[in-house]
């Protein structure tokens, strides 16, 4: 029990700083397009996906994704193919990041928004990249650089609390699901329910989770919210499936079952 503690602290640590140490030097990760997850776990595309305008087109042009992966170099969960499948659908500036290469990410999303006024930044985290993006989330807040969108994908060890929900976060998407095996299921590390967050719950296995098309639509839909407050925007994007308004959710879709 002490070396799972001491693991699981060790890997805390990690997330904590990776993203904080090193700054300004760009290391590119091993694995981008392709990875394990590839073949094992391939993305679950929606079958109805947004038609988009040529405003709806330029507004995705100004939307900047900061995308970090968990303790996964290989990319088996696939998040890397969730990743592509967003520059695929328009939103061709998505940054994907590994734990050792998102050191420049909180500057990088300075720079841009120093560039582009009308930029949004969104940062996604799957794994512990959840507890990386909420360090640059609280990174940013330090000079009010605000976040437009910060997603926890499977953030086991992100808790309800202040740091989780920075005052310069606009939106927050929280995606659950079971906990990892190893650090107990569902019975010790779990996420919670972060307050004034969109809570979701799937009932998938958490490698699973980034390459499930549930995945897909409740990530897409929370893009579209951005899309429709980027300028220009004359007209808004059409939303992959329209959910209910309920803060907390639990899926029932029949993908939840892989």
């Amino acid at each position: 029990m002490r070396r799972v503690a001491f693991s699981l602290n060790a890997a805390l640590a990690l997330a904590t700083i990776a993203c904080s140490t090193y700054r300004g030097q760009a290391v590119d990760p091993i694995f981008s397009k392709y990875g394990t997850g590839t073949l094992l776990h391939p993305i679950q595309e929606p079958d109805i996906v947004a038609s988009d305008c040529p405003a709806t087109k330029a507004a995705k042009e100004h939307i900047h994704i900061f995308a970090v992966n968990g303790l996964n170099p290989m990319c088996l969960g696939n998040f890397n193919g969730l990743c592509e499948y967003l520059k695929r659908q328009g939103y061709t500036n998505t940054y994907f990041g590994q734990l050792y290469t998102c050191a420049n990410f909180a500057d990088r999303a300075r720079q841009v928004r120093q560039a582009d006024p009308e930029a949004k930044i969104v940062l996604i985290g799957f794994s512990l990249g959840a507890n990386s993006v909420r360090t640059i989330a609280n990174d940013l807040a330090k000079d009010g650089t605000s976040v437009d969108l910060l997603v926890y994908m499977v953030g086991d060890y992100v808790y309800n609390k202040p740091a989780s929900r920075p005052d310069n976060v606009r939106r927050i998407l929280n995606i659950r699901a079971q906990g990892i095996v190893l650090t107990g299921g569902d019975l010790m590390f779990n996420g919670e329910d972060i307050d004034g967050a969109r809570n979701h719950r799937l009932n998938v296995r958490h490698i699973l989770v980034p390459s499930r098309r549930e995945t897909l639509e409740l990530l897409t839909n929370e893009l579209a919210g951005v899309v429709a407050e980027t300028k220009p925007a004359a007209a808004t994007a059409v939303p992959v499936k329209e959910l209910p308004p309920t803060v907390t959710q639990r899926g029932t879709s029949p993908y939840n079952s892989r």
